[in-house]
């Protein structure tokens, strides 16, 4: 952990209890009695969707014997369940929502390893959702080895008269590979590693031409991805950069995203695949997932 980057003036009080910490978009606070039995907390899964949150959870459990399940009380911004040392939360969509979700887990774990630094570099971060493919086939999963807004440059934000703040967007290359290696010879499952672009949003920042608001060509939009291409993009989503600066900025070293692609942005800008097309692409990020999770949590 890069013990610097923690903001100690605050969260050091939270573990002494001169103040509480509220995580208020989950409903929960330093205090309750519910985070006392997640202190055993090995790894992090965050998705957009709640209902996949849901789903991740119930097959952990089983996996684990029938392990209980903990759900937070709060479900109307992010629903979270805990089984078997494994905490899932969605993060909504978007930079926006998924940095609130993981400004407040970043706390919370803080708080569940009692500011062992040590302790919380054995926890394992993973963002797995849905993307847009860039010279890939619909159905791809991608674990990102960088994320990076539609500029190709890092994740930044604006400080006042002081320029803007830069942040690493690299995943991690000794944990993405290991991730690739236990989906190894899979039949059906195809996962490669390549860069990621995050858009601020769905169409504009993603050059789609499908918007109420259309701001492109079709000459501007297959340039951009061709650029990305050329540049080894290989998918487009909308929260990986922030979420690779966030952790890279505190330091942790155990940290993925999974996502698979549910087209080939080369070829259109709409989702045309079958419902059960669908229902394989989303569910095929969350195979590569728990194949690295029996791998390594379960020692499968």
């Amino acid at each position: 952990m890069k013990d610097e980057n923690i903001n100690h003036a605050f969260l050091d009080g939270v573990l002494d209890g001169s103040h509480e910490d509220v995580y208020y978009h989950f409903g929960v606070a330093s205090s309750d009695p519910i985070l006392r039995g997640l202190r055993d907390v090995q790894a992090i899964v965050t998705a957009g969707s709640a209902g996949r949150i849901v789903e991740f959870a119930d097959r952990w459990s089983r996996l684990n014997g029938g392990s209980e399940i903990v759900a937070f009380p709060k479900e109307d911004r992010f629903v979270t369940r805990y089984t078997a040392g494994v905490l899932f939360a969605s993060h909504g969509m978007g930079m926006p929502s998924a940095s609130i979700a993981f400004q407040e887990l970043m706390r919370m774990l803080f708080l569940l390893k009692r500011g062992d630094l040590d302790a919380m570099d054995e926890v394992f971060w993973c963002r797995v959702g849905t993307s847009g493919g860039v010279g890939l086939p619909a159905g791809t999963v991608v674990v990102s080895s960088e994320g990076l807004m539609a500029d190709l440059k890092p994740y930044r934000l604006l400080r006042g008269g002081d320029g803007e703040y830069w942040f690493d967007g690299h995943f991690p290359t000794a944990t993405s590979d290991a991730i690739i290696a236990a989906n190894a010879g899979i039949d059906g499952l195809s996962v490669v590693s390549g860069r990621t672009v995050a858009g601020n949003d769905f169409f504009l920042e993603q050059f789609r031409l499908d918007g109420a608001v259309c701001l492109e060509t079709a000459e501007t939009k297959n340039a951009w991805l061709a650029w990305l291409d050329a540049n080894g993009v290989r998918n487009i989503e909308m929260e990986g950069a922030m979420i690779a600066g966030y952790l890279n900025h505190w330091g942790f070293p155990r940290f993925a995203m999974i996502c698979c692609t549910l087209l080939n942005r080369l070829e259109g800008d709409q989702v045309t695949a079958t419902s059960e097309q669908l229902d394989k692409f989303s569910a095929d990020s969350g195979v590569a997932l728990f194949n690295y999770l029996r791998a390594h949590l379960l020692g499968a």
